[in-house]
């Protein structure tokens, strides 16, 4: 659940932008004979209908329905009483309760298309009762993950505005992190609190708190102590985009100019992308939003079929890069750089020590 102020911003996110979103993606279905996109959300698939429409799904899911005339509509289990709140903060223009999402989505699609062609992006994650009533009354429901993907994967300034405001709350929520610090929980409430006071929607604190025994990141339940070299993670999300930042911290001086050297590694490895042989020898994940997921796993060490990092996109990279002095864990926001120029970090980590 969100826990922080949702709102919509029309100086950060004006409607002509939201609108032009919803004209690329209608002329992108007419173009594939496509008579309604079906966007699924839930508070982990909230990417593609915050995209489209401005409004961050919280603590329910619903469907988001765009036709191929008219703004979206919004079919959602949140009770009537938030409707107005809703869509004062969005840019839809009917909302619905629905126990019954699927099926009342197909009566709604065809009313104006019966026996429509209705494309899903993320597919596979839909829940098979929504998929089913999809594809009551004649509907032939089809997997639009890579239309939408298309038009997703190169953001618009105003989504890369956000981005980058989103990294900054990510930077200055890990500042306030001290090597000193010996208790997990403590630390993880200053980091939060930070990022919350900054704008946050949501935060999310993963620490590995000893990296001499373990490099796994891992939301802490209760407290635990921090060793001596520890990596902090968090997973910010501002406006409805998400971005994830790691660092590592270390008590000793000669440990933290390791971990130090190791952030240039890190910075040069990054600047070298799309391409990822500077990545070699470290265990690395790239994430990002193709379609409705905030942060999909993109390309990686453990990813078997990676997706394209295209030019002009922002993704969150992160790395375990072996040192003398045992694992470095960083991450970052980073931009992939157009027609030959180098990407680089949206910010840096902070500064071991």
């Amino acid at each position: 659940m969100r826990r922080g102020l949702i709102s919509w911003s029309k100086a950060e996110l004006p409607q002509s932008v939201l609108d032009a979103r919803v004209a690329r993606v209608r002329a992108a279905m007419a173009q594939a004979n496509i008579d309604a996109l079906a966007l699924y959300s839930d508070p982990s698939r909230s990417g593609g209908a915050s995209w489209l429409t401005g409004f961050v799904p919280y603590w329910n899911r619903g469907v988001v329905v765009l036709p191929r005339g008219g703004k979206p509509v919004l079919l959602t289990g949140i009770s009537n009483r938030v409707h107005g709140w809703i869509k004062r903060n969005a840019n839809i223009d009917t909302i619905a309760y629905s126990t019954r999402i699927g099926e009342d989505a197909a009566k709604l699609i065809a009313q104006a298309s019966p026996h429509a062609t209705v494309a899903v992006p993320d597919m596979e994650g839909l829940p098979g009762g929504i998929l089913d009533g999809l594809s009551a009354n004649g509907a032939t429901v089809i997997d639009g993950t890579a239309l939408f993907a298309k038009l997703r994967t190169a953001p618009d300034p105003a989504e890369l505005a956000l981005a980058f405001k989103a990294a900054f709350i990510a930077q200055a929520a890990l500042s306030k992190a001290s090597a000193a610090e010996t208790d997990a929980a403590t630390l993880g409430g200053v980091i939060e609190g930070e990022a919350r006071r900054r704008g946050a929607e949501e935060v999310y604190v993963a620490m590995a708190t000893d990296l001499a025994i373990s490099r796994a990141l891992v939301r802490l339940e209760g407290t635990a102590a921090l060793g001596a070299i520890f990596a902090i993670r968090v997973s910010v999300a501002y406006k409805g985009v998400w971005v994830r930042m790691a660092t590592t911290l270390a008590r000793d001086a000669e440990t933290a100019a390791t971990v130090a050297d190791a952030a240039e590694r890190f910075a040069a490895a990054v600047a070298a992308l799309p391409r990822t042989d500077a990545l070699e020898g470290a265990a690395w994940l790239i994430e990002g939003c193709r379609t409705t997921r905030p942060l999909e796993p993109l390309a990686g060490t453990m990813i078997e079929e990676p997706a394209e990092i295209v030019p002009g996109s922002y993704v969150s990279v992160q790395a375990t890069l072996e040192t003398p002095r045992g694992p470095v864990v960083l991450g970052a926001p980073a931009l992939i750089g157009r027609s030959g120029e180098p990407s680089a970090l949206m910010a840096a980590p902070p500064a071991a020590g």
